[in-house]
């Protein structure tokens, strides 16, 4: 019950993010428009990006959903990585386009006006509305093992990091210091490229079966060596495919095992680590018969 109310949690933040995101980017966009705030454009050019991942990611999660078939014995998992892939990338454009179009404002030779004070509201909204969603998301994304939900969570959370310098930086313009707000508008393209390029490498990784985080690894090896028959593990292997981890592992058992006894053992692994990792999605169990002295 409690993995079908994390997949109904999952499906929901995907539109919530992209729902909320769609709201604070026109906000912002109007609000920065009006007030000449050129940190709150930006920031809105960073929602309106984020609608973006939200939606690949909806679709990315739901595909990745799909059970296995001829075509495609491991799953369609790898497709949350792709998605998650093209989040980054989308980021990295939008940071593109916020440093170029600052950065042309702060070294210009007109005069920088300073925006209203409604454009640090508006800012304030953005920061806490964000972590909210990505509070939200990143708890459905741990509970499924899922890289998408976790592409959503960063992108939400640098928006509202990349807010905090904008409510900074228009404040210190109201005080006579006019330059700060094009100034946070840099700091925020800087930000979301470092994040884009994060997701891209990370995601990348996992489109390279590079082996799941240690802990994991370590939460395997004491699940399997903890089951009576098993001597030792000869080696591990592991790769995520989307929200399933994929398991292959070598072990000994005592050599005078009958074929039905070292089935058993197989058996046990398998249910084992379903049992205590709900995202572990097969598990394939090579047995090495060794003879057992002294014993």
């Amino acid at each position: 019950m409690a993995q079908q109310e994390c997949e109904t949690c999952g499906r929901k933040a995907t539109w919530l993010s992209a729902g909320q995101n769609v709201v604070l980017a026109s906000l912002k966009g109007l609000v920065g428009y009006i007030t000449g705030s050129r940190a709150l454009l930006a920031d809105a050019l960073h929602s309106g990006s984020d609608i973006i991942c939200a939606l690949l990611a909806a679709w990315g999660t739901r595909f990745g959903e799909k059970p296995v078939d001829k075509t495609h014995p491991y799953g369609y998992g790898k497709v949350e990585f792709i998605v998650g892939v093209i989040v980054g990338i989308v980021l990295i454009f939008a940071a593109g386009e916020i440093l170029y179009g600052s950065s042309k404002v702060l070294f210009s030779q007109t005069e920088i006006n300073p925006p209203k004070i409604l454009a640090i509201w508006v800012a304030l909204l953005s920061v806490y509305s964000n972590f909210v969603i990505s509070h939200y998301t990143m708890c459905a994304a741990k509970e499924l093992n899922s890289p998408a939900l976790k592409s959503i969570s960063v992108d939400n959370r640098s928006d509202a990091y990349s807010s905090i310098p904008v409510v900074i930086c228009i404040l210190g313009s109201q005080l006579g210091f006019p330059q700060l707000d094009p100034l946070a508008a840099v700091f925020v393209g800087l930000l979301v490229f470092r994040m884009g390029a994060g997701l891209v490498i990370e995601n990348y990784r996992g489109l390279l079966d590079v082996s799941v985080k240690l802990e994991q690894i370590e939460k395997i090896k004491e699940t399997i060596v903890s089951l009576p028959g098993v001597k030792k593990i000869n080696y591990l292997r592991t790769r995520q495919i989307g929200q399933k981890i994929w398991v292959d592992v070598e072990v000994c058992v005592k050599g005078e095992k009958t074929l039905e006894e070292a089935n058993v053992v197989s058996r046990e692994i398998r249910s084992a680590l379903m049992r205590r990792m709900h995202y572990i999605g097969n598990v394939q169990v090579s047995l090495k018969p060794i003879v057992v002295t002294g014993s």
